[in-house]
């Protein structure tokens, strides 16, 4: 039995990663589509037997399309359930079990939509101040009010995001239902960001406007298949699994998107939002970026833009 660690190894592998998405969305494709065909040349056939009873070669035919549907719906399910049985005995079941069915080119950070707009931001690459890298990636925000905002007992301060904005989930819920659009893709994900809030005081506001900045709300190939809301590089505790990768590393893949909301709360919490954290320089999202991302001289004004976009519907909703 091989361990864990070489189980990451070979997983978090690009090249097997992508070799075996591209196996399994064949797999899923035939086991959809073959059955369909041979039930369709079934009744065909059986209708020509209705036509002419007499002609032995029909009923062949008919069994044969029956036998043919089976055995493709049957082979596939072989294989899936093989997977799963074997799992942790072995790296390649194991990788099987966990790799995503993605595009063959893992497009990172695309909103859906919005031509020519796109910005990169990594966390990981980012933590230990290196340079972005960029041709022109801009991003075209909104002018912003960068002023502290009170609806009832629901706080946004973009000064100081480590001040919780004590919302509930189920008022988050209708504040995202009210905005509309794309906003509603973190409806599944309100009672993980008011946790996440909650645990390491990162005001939920500037948690949605990073994250719906970063992967598009939701729209990103990664976000999408990785449930990695902000290219996170992967690490022993999140593998790759063929989520893709830029010039820096390869993404990580998440469990579920309040996985990554949880992570990505934690890292911000601890190493740019606490004094002595390794980036510490403040609180507010233009401090945040000095080494999350150095050069995104849009980032903070486009994180708050979304944030505050968002807050303009509690007075609506509490």
């Amino acid at each position: 039995m091989l361990i864990l660690d070489n189980i990451v190894s070979v997983c978090s592998d690009p090249a097997l990663g992508m070799t075996l998405s591209v196996f399994k969305r064949i797999i899923n494709i035939v086991q959809i589509v073959g059955p369909i065909l041979f039930m369709l040349a079934l009744a065909y056939n059986f209708f020509q037997l209705m036509m002419n009873p007499e002609e032995k070669k029909l009923v062949k035919k008919c069994f044969n399309s029956l036998w043919g549907a089976l055995l493709i719906f049957g082979i596939t399910v072989f294989v899936n359930l093989t997977m799963s049985m074997l799992d942790s005995d072995f790296t390649l079941s194991s990788c099987w079990n966990n790799v995503v069915v993605t595009n063959t080119r893992s497009s990172y950070i695309s909103p859906n939509g919005e031509k020519g707009k796109k910005i990169f931001i990594n966390p990981s690459d980012y933590e230990k101040g290196d340079e972005k890298k960029t041709d022109d990636d801009t991003f075209s925000g909104e002018a912003i009010d960068g002023t502290a905002k009170r609806a009832g007992d629901v706080v946004w301060d973009p000064s100081n995001v480590t001040i919780k904005s004590n919302i509930t989930s189920a008022q988050l819920v209708k504040v995202l239902n009210a905005h509309g659009g794309n906003a509603k893709n973190f409806i599944p994900y309100a009672t993980g960001l008011v946790t996440a809030e909650n645990k390491y005081s990162v005001n939920v506001f500037f948690l949605l406007g990073v994250e719906a900045l970063e992967s598009g709300w939701v729209t990103s190939s990664i976000a999408k298949s990785c449930n990695n809301l902000g290219g996170v590089c992967q690490s022993s505790n999140h593998p790759s699994n063929g989520c893709g990768s830029n010039s820096n590393c390869s993404f990580a893949y998440f469990s579920s998107v309040n996985d990554f909301v949880d992570y990505h709360a934690s890292m911000l919490h601890t190493n740019y939002l606490t004094p002595g954290g390794s980036y510490y320089h403040g609180t507010s999202p233009s401090a945040v970026v000095t080494n999350y991302c150095p050069g995104c001289s849009e980032w903070p004004s486009a994180v708050i833009s979304i944030a505050n976009g968002l807050f303009k519907y509690v007075s609506q909703v509490i």
